[in-house]
């Protein structure tokens, strides 16, 4: 009893240990009160955490007390104190400069002339070598169905009336959002790389059609149940319509059933699925490199057509050992961003770029079919290595866009032929739907180091990593690994999805 006892009492006391030393906090403007998001929290030589978009981070459990880290970000004093020191909240201070103590010798320079030069010394500020990179990757899908409404203007279909419509749209969750976080590693550089990664979390969300699938069910029955010789079908909204005759519709209501798959086509089945899940994130960052705000063609124009854009210098901030110049810009002509930039004074390299769309970037409304593209910003953070390379450190990117349907739909069962026809039934409905959907990612880098391009070569791409789904975020899966801490939303985050397996 006693030994049992001392067990006990001895477990207690490691979990309540562990507790202590899994320290969190949120980095906060000690001005504003704001909190500050991808502010880096450098503990040990190597190791660090990034704040997330919440300002929140936590150093991994078995951080001593007496270990020192070592907060920045930009705009900020650097701040240093021990894990023993963390409270809740750390408030750190915003970096001022007195111009009279710092010799700036292109200190009247114009925005514009900045701007400038930032691109004239791309290839020598900017590392384009090959290399090796750890990286953590975050996407965010979100769906939000603002409006949706079906009206039945007439229905000679018993089975279809208001109250079913209403019934099955009812059905129709809102609001969804899907997550999928990914650790690993990143060989190459701006035009060849390679991706091995290790672990893949996904927050799996299925859009829930059940309420659409039953509608639609519902009228192809009742459209078999009518069809025979000399009928057809009917399908129109406004002006716009569609016709099939009973052979042509039938054919393609009757879709072969998918045959039972033996247990190698399974297993061939699930390599091509982590194939196809690791070239689609290679397929992605690939995208998002080629988005550097010094390319050519891209929708990012701030560079390219800096003429567009009133660019302010607002002031200067310090960063590490080095000052660099505050930029605001806006739309000076029919430009579509706003925001913020910081750039060196001593080499003229980009540290930071804040963007964000004023208007939508496209969009276009026929026959009460409307689509607008007004979700388009992002953040770029670059840090210097020891050869004074810029190298990007976080990259984050939002985009999305408004859809909306705003006209009748009818459909028609008829007999007879095409100028002389019996209705056998008909079905009319006003639909006035507004969707909105937004992807967001969020690649954060966090140890770097040069590669050969025999060694880039050399690399094996690899599909054994862990892939999970999840219904309800699982911190567990992360245990031991250095990732940015996740928001309240995905800490929140449940499936609609209520059934035993989700794959």
């Amino acid at each position: 009893m006693r030994t049992l006892l001392i067990k006990a009492l001895l477990l207690i006391s490691s979990r309540i240990f562990g507790q202590q030393l899994q320290t969190s906090a949120v980095l906060v403007d000690a001005q504003t009160k704001q909190t500050i998001p991808f502010a880096t929290i450098q503990y040990g030589k190597n190791n660090g955490v990034v704040t997330n978009d919440e300002g929140v981070f936590v150093l991994p459990e078995g951080t001593l007390p007496e270990i020192k880290i070592k907060v920045s970000s930009l705009g900020y004093e650097e701040t240093e104190l021990t894990v023993s020191e963390l409270k809740d909240t750390l408030f750190i201070k915003p970096s001022s400069i007195a111009l009279s103590e710092v010799f700036l010798s292109d200190k009247n320079l114009t925005g514009e002339e900045i701007l400038e030069r930032v691109l004239a010394r791309i290839d020598s500020n900017y590392n384009f070598s090959f290399s090796k990179k750890r990286f953590f990757y975050r996407s965010s899908f979100f769906n939000n169905i603002s409006r949706l409404d079906m009206e039945v203007e007439e229905s000679t279909i018993p089975e279809i009336d208001q109250k079913f419509v209403d019934n099955a749209l009812q059905q129709i969750p809102r609001y969804v959002d899907s997550y999928m976080e990914y650790l690993g590693d990143f060989y190459g550089n701006y035009d060849e790389q390679k991706i091995q990664l290790i672990k893949i979390a996904n927050l799996y969300n299925p859009t829930n059609e059940q309420g659409v699938e039953e509608l639609g069910e519902r009228m192809e029955q009742i459209i078999r149940d009518n069809l025979g010789q000399d009928t057809y079908v009917k399908i129109k909204s406004g002006i716009l319509g569609v016709k099939m005759d009973s052979e042509e519709f039938l054919e393609d209501l009757e879709a072969p059933r998918p045959k039972e798959k033996t247990a190698e086509e399974k297993a061939q089945d699930s390599i091509k699925r982590y194939e196809n899940i690791a070239n689609g994130l290679k397929s992605r960052i690939n995208s998002n490199l080629k988005g550097m705000f010094w390319k050519e063609d891209i929708t990012l124009d701030i560079f390219q057509k800096s003429r567009k854009y009133e660019f302010d210098v607002a002031g200067y901030t310090q960063i590490g050992n080095d000052i660099a110049y505050v930029i605001n810009f806006q739309p000076k002509r029919r430009a579509d961003f706003k925001g913020k930039m910081y750039v060196s004074t001593e080499d003229f390299g980009l540290y930071r770029l804040d963007y964000e769309n004023v208007k939508p970037l496209k969009k276009f409304k026929i026959f009460g079919v409307s689509n607008k593209e007004d979700v388009y910003n992002g953040i770029m953070i670059f840090e210097k290595d020891q050869k004074g390379k810029y190298n990007p450190k976080y990259i984050e990117k939002s985009a999305g866009n408004t859809f909306g349907v705003d006209r009748p739909l009818t459909l028609l069962v008829k007999k007879g032929s095409w100028l002389w026809n019996k209705r056998l039934k008909e079905l009319d409905l006003e639909m006035d739907i507004i969707a909105s959907n937004v992807s967001k990612f969020q690649w954060i880098v966090y140890d770097e180091e040069e590669l050969t391009k025999d060694a880039f070569v050399a690399v094996e791409t690899n599909t054994n990593f862990d892939y999970q789904k999840f219904k309800k975020y699982n911190p567990e899966f992360w245990d031991g690994y250095n990732i940015m801490e996740p928001n309240q939303a995905i800490k929140s985050f449940s499936s609609l999805d209520d059934s035993e397996e989700t794959e």
